[in-house]
């Protein structure tokens, strides 16, 4: 398997110097790209909706893929049948505590449960300090004991955060999931916004985030900061929300695990496009009136 770049792993890097010893078994490992050069196969997670209801039941006829503009013949086509691997990045920066931590709590207990048998769960936590509390594999009942040992303090690196849950490797026969939760800007992080695209559009995770909206937060702000992850969510195929104070994190949590759970995997080998750099997807479905959200593109090395 080649290596990324030595632009890319050095923001990893940097991004993982404030990491505890636990968190930097899991961040020393390099990502691995979407596209797999030992099976020559490329696969892309496709959600597919029409009034934010899911689509099931089509087949490989229904869908069309581009591969820098040339049309690629699918050779699979799977849906919700594939194990996921979810990381579950939170901000415990000073701000989150009481309250919002509880709803924290509650919220990845709730996730545990509706993971299925071959599922796993991880949760990465981050302030100006990132730490791996729960690793894949672990008993759902450790999650309350992960969850005693947090102490909100300091400011908040989500962008590192988000970095370190790229890093890889990643089993291919697995999807992968991460969400991260903030309710703040981010303060502190080595990583720059275009280091993190350039990160994620070079790994194989879906990457979400949800933004709690304070009372206090001026909408323009709340709207500057989403831009970032907007662009993310966009690049992976994943989705940004915000939550208001009243609402349920437990259910906005929920909502995107089963949203990615029903959505389909196309598996293509590329034919017909020059090898090496970044290729850009164009995915399509041909039924009236869905959305489609898909990678936009994998870097084949």
């Amino acid at each position: 398997m080649t290596r990324p770049s030595r632009r890319v792993v050095i923001a990893a890097g940097l991004a993982l110097v404030t990491l505890t010893a636990p968190a930097e078994r899991l961040a020393g490992q390099s990502p691995r790209p979407t596209f797999r050069a030992s099976a020559d196969m490329v696969s892309v997670d496709v959600s597919v909706h029409r009034r934010e209801r899911p689509i099931p039941g089509l087949v490989i006829e229904d869908f069309e893929i581009f591969d820098n503009g040339v049309p690629q013949a699918i050779a699979n086509l799977t849906y919700g049948t594939l194990p996921i691997d979810l990381t579950v990045a939170l901000d415990v920066s000073q701000s989150v505590s009481g309250f919002v931590l509880d709803q924290l709590r509650r919220a990845v207990r709730e996730l545990a449960q509706e993971l299925a048998d071959q599922d796993r769960l991880r949760v990465v936590t981050f302030n100006s300090r990132i730490r791996r509390v729960l690793d894949f594999g672990a008993p759902a009942a450790a999650i309350d004991a992960a969850f005693d040992e947090i102490r909100p303090a300091g400011s908040t690196v989500l962008l590192d955060a988000i970095a370190v849950a790229l890093a890889g490797p990643f089993p291919p026969d697995r999807r992968q999931l991460v969400v991260a939760f903030s309710d703040g800007q981010d303060s502190l992080s080595v990583t720059g916004p275009e280091m993190l695209i350039d990160l994620a559009q070079r790994t194989a995770p879906t990457v979400s985030v949800i933004l709690a909206s304070p009372r206090w937060q001026r909408a323009s702000a709340t709207e500057a900061r989403a831009g970032v992850y907007a662009r993310l969510a966009g690049e992976t195929g994943g989705m940004v929300e915000s939550v208001a104070p009243d609402e349920s994190l437990s259910s906005t949590f929920r909502r995107m695990l089963t949203a990615f759970r029903q959505s389909y995997v196309l598996h293509f080998v590329p034919s017909g496009v020059e090898p090496g750099g970044f290729h850009t997807l164009d995915v399509r479905v041909k039924r009236n009136a869905v959305e489609v959200r898909a990678r936009r593109g994998y870097t084949w090395r």
